[in-house]
């Protein structure tokens, strides 16, 4: 058994500081309301939760590949955040995309130019039909990274976001995570050795590359493992 459990390592953490307040608690039902292990101490949920004060590069990862399983598809994203920003370069690759010249693209969305290689474009967006996003392929950075990207720079601050119904079943799936891993340090020692061990070494793998492509290959790895635990789950 290791020295110290998962939890005495993240509250031990010089940059932690709890998650707390009225989203914490709602975490923490909606926790419960999933939480299918047996067996589990209650104190272990609240601390799972009080924990997420900070978050692991892994953990960063695993919240991005999840956005895309868990989107319930109802457009909010794409009418109600007032505006994005994208590139060129993105805008480009839209017009190819429809087919149409890139200055007629950007007279039907409205872009507006920020003078520094990006754009403005307002909200509701105009490639939005339903509340299904006519370029999905091609669409902007901007929209990928939605909403894991927002609620994570939101949760480093100590702040929330209520905009995206997602939000709290993605820290829930993080505090589940963290529960088994507790229970494991407690019943099986051995099997949570063996889980770090590939954990350590699958990150001393990306030790060259950069943030930004580390959190990449990451969260593909991730994204791989739920499609294939999708694709089980249907065929079971």
């Amino acid at each position: 058994m290791e020295n110290k459990s998962p939890f005495d390592q993240i509250f031990g953490n010089p940059d932690f500081r709890p998650f707390a307040g009225p989203r914490a608690f709602r975490v923490l039902k909606l926790t419960k309301e999933m939480l299918k292990i047996s067996s589990v101490d209650e104190e272990d949920v609240l601390k799972a939760v009080s924990s997420l004060g900070v978050l692991l590069e892994m953990e960063v990862a695993m919240i991005f590949a999840m956005q895309n399983f868990f989107c319930t598809r109802c457009g909010d994203c794409c009418r109600n955040r007032g505006s994005i920003r994208v590139s060129k370069q993105e805008l480009e690759r839209i017009s190819e995309y429809k087919k149409k010249s890139y200055k007629k693209l950007k007279e039907e969305i409205r872009s507006f130019p920020l003078g520094n290689g990006t754009f403005r474009i307002s909200q509701p967006c105009k490639f939005l039909i339903g509340n299904e996003c006519s370029i999905y392929p091609v669409r902007p950075s901007v929209c990928k990274s939605y909403p894991a990207s927002e609620f994570l720079k939101n949760l480093a601050v100590g702040g929330g976001n209520d905009r995206c119904p997602i939000d709290d079943k993605l820290l829930a799936e993080i505090a589940i995570k963290r529960v088994f891993e507790e229970k494991l340090y407690k019943d099986k020692p051995e099997e949570l050795k063996k889980l770090n061990d590939q954990r350590r070494k699958d990150l001393a793998a990306l030790a060259n590359f950069t943030p930004t492509e580390r959190l990449s290959r990451l969260t593909q790895s991730y994204s791989r493992y739920l499609q294939n635990k999708t694709l089980n789950a249907k065929n079971s």
